[in-house]
């Protein structure tokens, strides 16, 4: 079918009033997309329908066919396995009754062998657009859900990837006597759900279920249903590559001038109030900004002996950034002013917008809305915290690090800025680059902020905490290409937003904001957390750790139970704990005696800890033995107190590890794991001393193991995914 005949197809469907397409209709349009199907025959009477058999052979199908039948098995509409023309004259009278007024035919088709059946489809996401799913078909659909997704465009690697990922993937070999599913064939209706999603924006949704497996491992689509979209996206005005180009450059380089501000004007500047909350001026003077800082407040002849400014025209210069912190209903009219003074960079950290719900915060939205696009603004916020940049002393909140680093983060909640931004210093000593919150993401979004960093040269690991995205698509494609130079981690909230449309088909009902979410970082690399504090612990591996050459890990503690969970919280992160070999168990045994120890994996060995050389030992052996990929060591506190009298030995093994074991580990990456039951001052303190001498030598710690499991677990993930995408 060309492209003429999909559009004349679709007109037709869409004149009779109809959003669903018939069967036969379904099939013909999938069918021009490389879609095997079933091929069908009308019958308008039992006689149509014996002399259509015939022309098949037996035994066929006979099913009902009308505009309005959908559903059609649970509606007695499908009659299988017919093998004579008295079973399909007395099929075709049974349909024709059930069917009752939404009946206008039947068709026979013939009947598709094979005990395994599949569904495959195509839904429009609100975010990221054509999504294509591949899954166990037939009557097992809904009720398993067994199913995998991935957005659109799909390349063949991509397919094949998809296919393997399903639970009962054992029956795409061979199965009771039936040969493999021809997993090209497979692929090829993936791809060309895919190529259809993109090519037609009018479709909503497509349902191919069953899709049968013959016993020669042929695919076959016995039925299928699509469904039109009540209103199709209206073509955006296209826009040049170059134009694309340049809009992003300008949005580069207006974020620069930003984060790197000379200048800050503040409006609704004022003098700390009774809670002692020192304002946005207040936070960014007490933090030490290095630049020019103008508060702005017609009320006032200076803060603290520093003049303010009546208004932003009355400034002796045009400030790189303007920070609005005065009520929402004065908002639009301040952002009239900065583009009659010729300021375009805006920070709006005033809150009451569309974050409210209400449909006053909505209108003044859409109010400003309109002022910064037609006035050129680049406006982050509403609702927002903006900046932190250590390097410049730059920060709207009260108290932060002004330690420098690699990381940089985008997120959508000034709290949660706030937070990992405290958390991953205070617990980790890790500074920042910079800290971007965006709020309500006016005229800048997380793609422009996230393809800023992807070029600063501060930046080395980009962390996001995302709500929503604008264009998923566009973030899909930034995050693909910007994971293999910089690791992006990813805490996304909110994952039942795209979920939350009504669906008509198996495809749509299966889909959801969780399962996309998952497609999302399955097909671009992104490390995906599910916290502030594991994206914290994270990005410490990555900054500490180097690089993993696999999910092999070797863990030395003592203590059996502790053993056990290691174990659990491996499998359960999707590490691997291997048992080691024979050969390499009788070289350890050689040094480690039999007293108090078991050595398999964990290696249970206190005696290393008490006779540090032994530890270097075993770790050499080990790494030497290329049986695991890198290592955990796990450090019992109270233990390690009660071998000195004052509990100096826990510096004692941590200088070891940081100086001698590192050594012995063979270029694999090496995590600590502490714990501490006994709520002991004593104890306590000498955790930041054990801390730091291991994260100055670049050792990544953890407080437990579950910590220290899951953060290699997502190292070895980023790294597994780099090396399947080269």
């Amino acid at each position: 079918m060309t492209p003429s005949n999909a559009d004349i197809l679709i007109r037709r469907v869409r004149a009779e009033g109809r959003q669903s397409m018939t069967e036969t209709e379904s099939k013909k349009l999938l069918a021009s997309y490389g879609v095997p199907v079933a091929r069908d025959r009308p019958a308008e009477n039992a006689r149509e329908a014996v002399l259509q058999a015939q022309k098949i052979g037996y035994p066929v199908v006979v099913k009902g066919h009308g505009a309005k039948l959908q559903h059609k098995t649970e509606r007695g509409l499908v009659k299988t396995n017919l093998k004579s023309a008295k079973e399909v004259r007395e099929a075709f009278r049974a349909i024709r009754a059930s069917a009752g007024a939404d009946w206008e035919g039947c068709i026979v088709s013939p009947l598709i062998a094979g005990s395994r059946e599949w569904v495959a489809g195509l839904i429009r996401d609100v975010q990221f657009g054509p999504v294509v799913m591949f899954g166990l078909g037939g009557i097992f659909t809904e009720a398993l859900a067994d199913t995998a997704f991935r957005i659109a465009p799909l390349d063949r690697q991509e397919a094949r990837r998809m296919i393997g990922e399903i639970s009962s993937r054992k029956l795409l070999g061979n199965f009771r006597g039936e040969a493999p599913v021809d997993a090209d064939q497979l692929a090829d209706v993936l791809l060309g759900l895919s190529r259809l999603g993109l090519e037609r924006p009018d479709i909503r949704e497509v349902d191919v279920n069953p899709l049968i497996t013959t016993p020669k491992g042929n695919v076959v689509a016995v039925d299928a249903l699509v469904i039109l979209d009540e209103n199709p996206m209206a073509s955006a005005s296209p826009v040049s590559e170059k134009g694309k180009r340049k809009r992003q450059a300008d949005i580069r380089a207006a974020l620069d001038k930003m984060a790197n501000a000379k200048s800050v004007a503040v409006v609704g500047a004022t003098r700390p109030d009774a809670s002692g909350f020192a304002g946005m001026f207040g936070c960014m003077r007490n933090f030490g900004y290095r630049g020019r800082l103008y508060p702005v407040n017609p009320r006032l002849q200076d803060i603290d002996g520093i003049k303010a400014y009546p208004n932003l025209a009355s400034l002796p210069e045009v400030a790189d950034l303007v920070i609005l912190s005065i009520p929402a209903p004065r908002v639009a009219d301040v952002l009239r002013e900065c583009v009659a003074t010729g300021h375009r960079n805006v920070h709006i950290f005033s809150s009451g917008f569309k974050e409210t719900g209400e449909e006053e915060g909505i209108r003044l939205q859409r109010d400003i809305e309109a002022v910064a696009v037609e006035g050129g603004l680049r406006v982050i916020g509403p609702n927002c915290m903006g900046f932190y940049v250590p390097k410049n002393r730059m920060l709207t909140w009260e108290d932060a690090s002004t330690k420098t680093g690699p990381v940089s983060l985008i997120s959508q909640s000034g709290g949660n800025a706030q937070d990992f931004s405290n958390y991953l210093t205070d617990v980790y000593d890790i500074g920042f680059a910079k800290s971007i919150s965006y709020g309500n993401a006016l005229t800048l979004d997380s793609t422009d902020f996230l393809d800023y960093l992807a070029r600063d040269g501060e930046t080395g690991i980009i962390t996001m905490y995302l709500e929503g995205v604008k264009d998923g698509r566009l973030l899909l494609g930034q995050v693909k290409k910007i994971n293999r130079r910089k690791p992006v981690i990813i805490y996304k909230s909110g994952l039942t937003e795209s979920g939350a449309r009504a669906v008509s088909s198996h495809t749509g009902s299966l889909a959801g904001g969780e399962k996309i979410w998952q497609a999302f970082f399955r097909q671009t690399g992104a490390v995906r957390v599910e916290s502030l504090e594991e994206m914290a612990d994270v990005a410490q591996a990555f900054h500490r750790a180097g690089k993993v050459k696999g999910k092999r890990v070797a863990v030395l503690g003592f203590g059996g139970g502790n053993g056990v969970s290691v174990a659990d919280d491996c499998a359960k992160a999707g590490l691997s704990l291997p048992v080691l070999s024979q050969g390499l168990i009788r070289k350890l045994r050689k040094r480690i005696p039999p007293a108090g120890s078991m050595i398999r994996n964990p290696i249970d060995a206190a005696i290393a800890f008490v006779h540090l050389p032994l530890m270097g030992e075993v770790l050499d052996i080990v790494a030497q033995s290329k049986e695991a990929d890198g290592f955990i060591v796990s450090v019992p506190l109270d233990w390690l107190y009660n071998q000195s009298p004052d509990g100096a030995y826990i510096e004692t093994l941590a200088t070891y590890l940081a100086t001698e074991a590192k050594k012995y580990a063979g270029g694999k990456p090496m995590l600590v794991a502490w714990r501490q039951y006994e709520a002991s001052p004593k104890i306590r303190r000498w955790i930041p001393v054990f801390k730091d001498t291991l994260m100055k030598a670049g050792i990544p710690v953890y407080e437990g193991l579950p910590k220290a499991v899951r953060a290699l677990s997502r190292l070895a993930e980023y790294y597994e995914y780099q090396g399947l995408a080269k």
